[in-house]
């Protein structure tokens, strides 16, 4: 590969890595090439994961015991997660959408259960994660970044979408399981989504590929332009490179200078809201749903006071921003108004998918929930309380 990534991969840190690897280019590129620079990376344990989607009949079977037969070969201790495909297409939403969450929720569930497959052989106690040592890694690079900033700025984006796809992203999921009730002091440390090829191009895996004799499977549904991201792959960014040339480029490049300034403006936003946080007790149960969001409270005078001092510069995006780090996630329109002020903005309780608010008493409440339903359900319970 001409672009050597050792010294970045290193300076992150990651001991346990798990592989991603679909079959395609892309992850067998990946995949090679860290199992081939381990000792330079300073790996200390490597496997590798692949998903069947259930979408494809027959080529899914090829692929999967194509990727296994790989990680034999390469000694490398290999995992199976079979997903529902009836179930992927029947959920409400876009298929391409409910997939990739299907995808991360079963490597997930792989890394934190390595005994959900029966094709590793390898002890449980040689897969522990430790603190930050561990991440999957996923082979998304630069045109998969190039698509994802075109396909979010032709339907409008926020700073935060701006970023693209990153380089890193945290996970907090205390467990494979759906849902369940812990204390703060239980909480293990975030586990890592790491994406090292972000600065390669497809040009370079391909000549990777080519000089290291690599073979690989061919994904047919990647041809099928009715997948958006397939037309902007095959259509519309080869369109846009051909009359803007370095276009593919410049947009991998807003995403580097996004993420620079989403941090500045979170940073900021921490250390602006922090005060309206109210701490919680760690003895206290919290809810966790799926993804880990749980819920947060804020102090409702502290924070009325705090947009009222601030009614001039308009501190409502900061806010949405900072909710949306931590985990909860809402349209602007929960916090802005054209013609009011931000602070009144605040709904004293409303749904938006599965998430809600609530002003309670002196509080201002957020959750997460697994389903929209159980989030309006919420939302209209709160309605019968008194105390609002």
């Amino acid at each position: 590969m001409s672009l050597d990534l050792t010294q970045n991969i290193r300076r992150h840190g990651f001991k346990r890595l798990l592989l991603a690897v679909s079959g395609g280019l892309d992850s067998i590129c990946l995949a090679h090439y860290f199992i081939a620079n381990r000792e330079a990376l300073g790996i200390e344990w490597l496997g590798i994961a692949h998903v069947h989607h259930g979408l494809r009949e027959g080529t899914a079977d090829r692929d999967a015991a194509f990727v296994e037969a790989f990680a034999k070969a390469h000694n490398v201790p290999f995992f199976l997660k079979h997903l529902d495909g009836d179930a992927l297409k029947e959920t409400e939403g876009s298929l391409e959408e409910n997939a990739r969450d299907a995808r991360y929720k079963a490597l997930m569930e792989i890394a934190l259960d390595p005994s959900a497959s029966p094709q590793d052989d390898t002890s449980n106690s040689e897969f522990q994660i430790r603190n930050s040592e561990f991440a999957i890694v996923t082979a998304h690079h630069a045109g998969d970044q190039a698509e994802t900033m075109y396909m979010r700025l032709r339907r409008g984006t926020t700073l935060a979408g701006l970023q693209g796809i990153q380089e890193i992203r945290a996970y907090t999921s205390p467990t494979p399981h759906s849902t369940l009730h812990i204390s703060l002091s239980t909480l293990h440390t975030p586990h890592f989504i790491y994406r090292p090829l972000l600065n390669v191009t497809r040009e370079e895996l391909l000549a990777y590929a080519r000089e290291k004799n690599l073979t690989w499977c061919e994904d047919e549904s990647n041809a099928d332009v009715k997948f958006a991201r397939n037309k902007v792959r095959r259509e519309l960014l080869p369109l846009l490179e051909r009359e803007c040339p370095g276009a593919t480029e410049q947009l991998c490049r807003i995403a580097e200078l996004a993420d620079w300034a989403y941090a500045k403006v979170i940073a900021k936003g921490e250390a602006v809201f922090d005060s309206v946080l109210v701490k919680q007790d760690p003895s206290t149960p919290l809810r966790f749903a799926q993804d880990d969001t749980h819920t947060i409270t804020l102090d409702k005078k502290k924070l009325n006071k705090l947009l009222r001092e601030h009614a001039d510069t308009d501190l409502s995006e900061m806010f949405r921003l900072w909710l949306s780090a931590k985990g909860f996630r809402f349209p602007i329109g929960f916090f802005y108004g054209e013609s009011e002020p931000a602070h009144l903005k605040i709904p004293h309780r409303a749904a938006y998918r599965k998430r809600a608010i609530a002003k309670i008493r002196q509080t201002i409440q957020i959750y997460e929930f697994d389903t929209p339903e159980e989030a309006q359900k919420f939302v209209s319970c709160r309605e019968k309380d008194k105390g609002l």
